[in-house]
């Protein structure tokens, strides 16, 4: 007999869904028969993402989504809803920054990762949540860092300080929102193989990184942090709400 699929029917939705650990999970979800909404500011990476799942079997819908935009972001609930019904499960993956340190970063600089890393799931939740208020609960998994946790000397302050706001503001609405049975939780990837990444240190300078950083030295594989979010995200979970999870390779305890 097969095994039930842990999200067979409910919807779903994933914001930065185009590449990285956003289209791994997307990916993954639909594989348990989720419903998933891609939320997407580029057409292209959406688009394609849509196509993927659908090749698989799966069943997925691409709206394009300014995370920072509100009206952008409820629109892409709004549509979630009438495509698939109330949503269930949420992940919230939109965050990005401009490099500089403490002393030379501008402040715009400073307020776009802001607004990108911090405010976005702000925005996702303020819409998510009264959906699954009015239709019994679901689950929302946030994506920090572990540079929101410790010093990492290749992330930017305004990114340390913008995910480091993700871990609180994800175990504040855990908190807010725990009698209403919406289990609120953070991922704190290490070092991640995404594309962004990849744009940014070599294949050797990546190995450097997590030799320097973490107990496993490797980058993460994305499909890694997926399973994370999917376990958060499942019934199988239904007693951890409030936590930040870490899957960094031990990166809180260099080796």
């Amino acid at each position: 007999m097969a095994q039930a699929r842990r999200f067979e029917g409910r919807s779903v939705i994933v914001t930065g869904a185009g590449s990285g650990i956003g289209e791994a999970t997307a990916m993954a979800f639909a594989a348990e028969g989720a419903l998933v909404t891609l939320a997407e500011l580029d057409g292209a990476k959406g688009e394609a993402v849509r196509a993927a799942i659908g090749e698989q079997g799966g069943t997925a819908q691409f709206v394009m989504t300014d995370a920072t935009d509100e009206a952008s972001v409820k629109a892409m609930l709004d549509a979630a809803c009438a495509a698939h019904g109330p949503v269930r499960h949420a992940f919230n993956n939109v965050g990005m920054a401009r490099p500089g340190s403490l002393e030379d970063m501008s402040l715009e600089d400073w307020n776009w990762t802001v607004t990108i890393s911090l405010t976005s799931a702000f925005l996702a939740m303020k819409h998510e949540v009264p959906v699954m208020k009015a239709h019994g609960g679901g689950t929302i998994v946030n994506t920090a860092s572990m540079s929101g946790r410790i010093y990492t000397p290749s992330a930017a302050p305004s990114y340390s300080a913008a995910k480091a706001g993700v871990i609180h503001l994800s175990q504040y609405a855990s908190c807010a929102y725990a009698k209403d049975n919406i289990r609120v939780n953070s991922v704190l990837p290490g070092l991640t193989a995404t594309p962004v990444i990849a744009s940014m240190f070599t294949a050797e300078q990546q190995a450097a990184i997590a030799s320097e950083h973490q107990m496993i030295h490797r980058a993460v594989d994305p499909g890694e942090i997926a399973a994370a979010v999917l376990f958060l995200s499942s019934d199988e979970a239904a007693m951890i709400t409030g936590r930040g999870l870490e899957v960094a390779g031990g990166g809180a305890h260099p080796g």
